[in-house]
């Protein structure tokens, strides 16, 4: 059925009215099997989460939070709180998110509740003893990186009721959100009987884009083929930590020393890039640091060009690049994915590790602007929640949470909502999604005029419906 959508306005095509039939943007040319007045409200494409961990955020909905602790006593009550709020037995083991400072190790083994405490940024945790002996986990204080992520593996899954809950409320909340396809930015070998049980059980709401690691993509492609709204989008390497851990692999180093670490060397970073390119599999890499950067950069130089454009590189995050990266970037065809939250979250961390100059630089989408660097911008969920329009606003007016200003990359409204929607679709090689546009997938939200009052109102923008392939989905 054709239907007109009419009394409305759209911010980045023009126009009052658009036509869908048959799940595409069509021509508005009568007749119509039905028409829809919208009241004068904006509509939007519908966002393509550009990168974030979808099931991880679902988990950390069966998770305590631990926001504003900073001692073991703090972080006990929350998760004793928590226990008696779900109802658990009280000697559960807890995960407790959202840790932005470490207690004393000590202090946090004398408490007998099995505790495990994990950095917002993920990238950082804590077991105490009771949790080390549960789990067999050797080393107590604080784990990092690879040995952390090592260590998080050992905690069970929630069973499968608790996870069909807890995804679909992840799916509402990235729907409230105005996403219509989320990424699973890191499908790890145990997530995929998890996925194949949602899959079965027709739990997705939204599409799903996953993307495992290149020692588990061939095996990702033939489990998930065929699957309903769920894909394997290419692979993911990891070339260094994040900043807040001073692990992101820096050119220059972190105040007081050190460079970071760097999680993979030119060789390896060099073989996933060749193992791509044999499966024409879009490859993203996770470079917060400079020196990441300069070694993806360096593997994909060294492929041919068509190589690389089989490849579709995207350098996920790119909290700490310099403008001559972004003009390589731009060369070589790379697509940069920028997390501007961090701004806002972490600025002032950022301040004290790397000095005025290169703190009030990062996620430098400005530049990437002004060098015509494809760029996307995202918000990393669970690290941040799902929600795009907060990621633009980080962008736009690049403050952090004491005010202070971070001035030199900002962008503006209309470039930050097309890098949510055209850039996004084009990172994704999406070429009939992303805009609104006669012969595009139907794809679209509704909310007020992202033009019509002032930047820092923008994240708040409602949004009152989204629809994919013509069909509403939220709510």
């Amino acid at each position: 059925m054709k239907t007109l959508y009419k009394n409305c306005f759209l911010p980045l095509s023009g126009g009052e009215a658009f036509c869908v039939e048959a799940g595409r943007f069509v021509p508005c040319l009568p007749p119509y099997g039905a028409e829809r007045d919208l009241g004068g409200a904006a509509v939007l494409p519908a966002f393509l989460d550009a990168h974030s961990h979808i099931l991880a955020y679902a988990l950390s909905l069966l998770q305590a939070d631990g926001a504003g602790c900073t001692t073991a006593e703090a972080y006990a009550a929350r998760a004793e709180a928590f226990l008696k709020a779900h109802r658990l037995p009280l000697n559960a083991l807890v995960t407790v998110k959202n840790a932005d400072a470490f207690p004393n190790a000590d202090a946090l083994d004398a408490v007998p509740l099995p505790l495990h405490l994990q950095a917002r940024s993920g990238h950082a945790g804590m077991f105490n003893a009771a949790a080390r002996e549960r789990l067999r986990i050797s080393r107590a204080g604080v784990l990092e990186e690879s040995e952390y992520l090592a260590a998080a593996r050992r905690v069970p899954m929630p069973d499968d009721g608790e996870i069909l809950s807890a995804f679909r409320a992840a799916q509402e909340d990235y729907l409230r959100g105005g996403i219509c396809l989320a990424q699973e930015g890191y499908l790890s070998r145990e997530m995929f009987p998890v996925y194949r049980m949602l899959c079965e059980k027709g739990a997705l709401r939204l599409e799903i884009a996953a993307y495992p690691a290149p020692d588990a993509y061939d095996d990702a492609v033939r489990r998930f083929k065929g699957a309903q709204k769920f894909f394997i989008g290419g692979m993911k390497i990891f070339l260094d930590g994040s900043p807040q851990q001073k692990t992101a692999f820096l050119r220059e180093p972190y105040l007081g020393g050190g460079y970071g670490t760097p999680t993979m060397t030119e060789a390896e970073t060099a073989d996933a890039c060749r193992f791509a390119a044999a499966r024409k599999a879009q490859l993203l890499a996770h470079c917060n640091g400079d020196g990441a950067a300069e070694r993806f950069l360096s593997a994909l130089a060294a492929l041919s060009e068509k190589d690389r454009r089989s490849i579709r590189p995207v350098l996920i995050h790119g909290q700490i690049v310099g403008d001559d990266q972004l003009a390589r970037a731009r060369t070589l065809g790379v697509t940069v994915s920028f997390f501007p939250a961090h701004i806002r979250y972490w600025g002032e961390a950022h301040l004290r590790q790397l000095g005025e100059t290169r703190a009030k630089r990062i996620s430098p989408a400005g530049s990437a602007l002004r060098l015509g660097v494809p760029f996307t911008l995202h918000q990393d969920a669970p690290v941040c929640a799902p929600r795009p329009l907060e990621a633009a606003a980080c962008a736009v007016l690049r403050k952090t949470q004491t005010g202070r200003q971070f001035s030199g990359q900002e962008i503006g409204v209309r470039a930050a909502l097309l890098a949510l929607t055209e850039g996004a679709a084009a990172q994704y090689g999406m070429r009939r999604r992303g805009r609104i546009a006669v012969g595009m997938q139907a794809d679209f939200l509704i909310t007020d005029d992202p033009f019509a009052q002032p930047p820092a109102a923008l994240e708040t923008l409602p949004v009152r419906a989204v629809y994919a392939r013509g069909e509403r989905i939220y709510p």
